[in-house]
């Protein structure tokens, strides 16, 4: 879908998109790269001056050819790669929005020489970067889009949170499944009580974002450098291309290994949590406790291959007490190696191979859903008067079928494309709909997911501060950081 701002796009063929969140005006907004000139300047029409950083699948994937924004600068340690991007984009309609670019290895020297040159970032990189980018970006006025997770680390997320609302920028995360229709029309169906009062949901994925072995390393690709691709982690061995896994550490299966990425919760607990949360106001208070059931981790340093956890939330704002339960991976009795899994880390065999919830049996048995089976990623909602299913972006069904009757005529939700919704937030001069506001208590509960795999067989007390039972799994709230990549005071 087109919009008039829009610069990129993740799925061209989402169908009937929707805006979450209502306008929200913006608090401190005179701040120092982006101050009220500026802003006036891009309300009355002025390209946003905006800056990449990463070149990997997720940015190309975002790349329109009805480019409206201006690309002032691109950074990408993958030098073959950040050239290849940026042919890309040259060779659209608008080829002349990336004109005059600049190239960097590392966003430390584009901070420092073009700070005040930079209106918005986009954070598209291993989420060990995530947070030390979009601090120093913040740090300096500049609005920023980041990818899911948002941070690496609970305490990260926690910290990006109060830096946003102290600059007043514009935050974005990137879950873009909250600007489609389909979540706009579950969320209000189960906001007006279709299926009775809520106790139970479920969330689930088919992704394997863990490794069975280690792969054997290799030298980085000629033109990279390695040593900022590894950022604040550890310099680790390069990994290349290796099945089963055919794209290794580099540049996607860094979600596998504990170091770098989150894991499959890491990876998909944004979108798949994302409904329930909104529907719910889950983030009005925070989970009380985290119980890993069940983890199997394979190979050192990596995560787990199948996972169960829960969440207990206490009632908040008119409802109940909610229990959340996250299931990911291989279907048990499965090993790694017979999976044969793909290069996003879900097995070729399909839903079979999968460790799907019992929820998701249970009704497809119940209601004869032979013929039209769930999909492998969503959420299932357990009501007093039924239930309701979720499926990630583009689907909403009820059981029985009859609880959905008046939400079908629901008209609301203009159709928003994810990017174009952080632009247009800029120029309107407010928040975009999944802002730090609303992601920070998302990302922490799913960041807090990475500790209890870690603790798997222990149920977590948190407070909201601090994990109260178990002093090793709250030193893993925080991350370390190697020297010159610490986050920014």
């Amino acid at each position: 879908m087109k919009t008039g701002n829009a610069l990129f796009s993740s799925r061209r063929d989402f169908i009937g998109m929707a805006a979450g969140v209502s306008a929200m005006p913006l608090f401190n907004i005179g701040c120092a790269g982006f101050g009220q000139g500026r802003a006036r300047q891009i309300a009355k029409g002025a390209k946003i001056r905006v800056a990449l950083i990463g070149c990997g699948f997720r940015m190309r994937e975002m790349i329109m050819v009805d480019t409206a924004e201006q690309v002032v600068a691109v950074v990408e340690p993958d030098a073959p790669r950040r050239r290849d991007f940026i042919e890309r984009v040259k060779n659209t309609p608008n080829a002349a929005n990336i004109a005059g670019v600049r190239e960097f290895d590392d966003y430390h020297p584009l901070f420092e020489e073009m700070g005040d040159s930079i209106d918005a970032v986009v954070i598209c990189t291993s989420n060990r970067h995530h947070a030390p980018a979009a601090i120093m970006a913040m740090n300096r006025g500049i609005h920023v889009f980041v990818e899911k997770p948002m941070a690496y680390t609970v305490r990260e997320a926690q910290i990006m949170g109060r830096i946003a609302k102290k600059m007043g920028v514009v935050t974005q995360v990137g879950n873009f499944g909250h600007s489609t229709r389909a979540m706009a029309v579950c969320v209000a169906a189960l906001k007006k009580g279709a299926i009775g009062d809520i106790s139970e949901v479920w969330c689930y994925t088919d992704r394997v974002n863990a490794m069975g072995h280690r792969p054997r390393p290799e030298k980085p690709p000629l033109g990279m450098d390695w040593n900022s691709w590894c950022g604040p982690a550890e310099v680790c061995p390069y990994y290349g291309p290796q099945k089963p896994h055919l794209f290794g550490l580099h540049p996607h299966d860094w979600h596998s290994w504990q170091k770098l990425g989150n894991g499959s919760i890491g990876n998909m607990g944004t979108h798949v949590m994302d409904a329930p949360f909104w529907a719910l106001d889950l983030g009005a208070a925070h989970p009380t406790s985290v119980h890993c059931t069940h983890a199997d981790i394979v190979a050192e340093g990596s995560w787990s291959i199948r996972t169960e956890m829960e969440y207990d939330f206490p009632e908040a704002g008119g409802r109940g007490p909610v229990k959340l339960h996250w299931t990911d991976g291989l279907r048990y009795g499965l090993d790694y190696e017979a999976a044969n899994l793909s290069n996003y880390g879900y097995a070729k065999a399909g839903r079979k191979d999968h460790n799907m919830p019992e929820i998701m049996h249970k009704l497809e048995r119940d209601y004869h859903l032979e013929k039209a089976p769930f999909a492998t990623n969503g959420a299932f909602f357990k009501g007093t008067k039924g239930y309701a299913w979720y499926g990630q972006h583009s689907m909403v069904r009820f059981f029985p079928k009859h609880l959905g009757d008046d939400i079908r005529k629901f008209t609301g939700g203009n159709a928003v494309e994810h990017m174009g919704e952080f632009f247009s937030a800029i120029r309107e001069g407010r928040q975009a709909n999944t802002g730090f506001e609303f992601s920070v208590p998302l990302g922490e509960a799913v960041l807090l997911g990475n500790v209890g795999i870690l603790a798997a067989g222990k149920k977590l007390l948190w407070d909201g501060t601090h994990i109260t039972n178990d002093a090793v799994s709250d030193s893993r709230l925080e991350a370390t950081y190697r020297r010159g990549w610490e986050l920014e005071a």
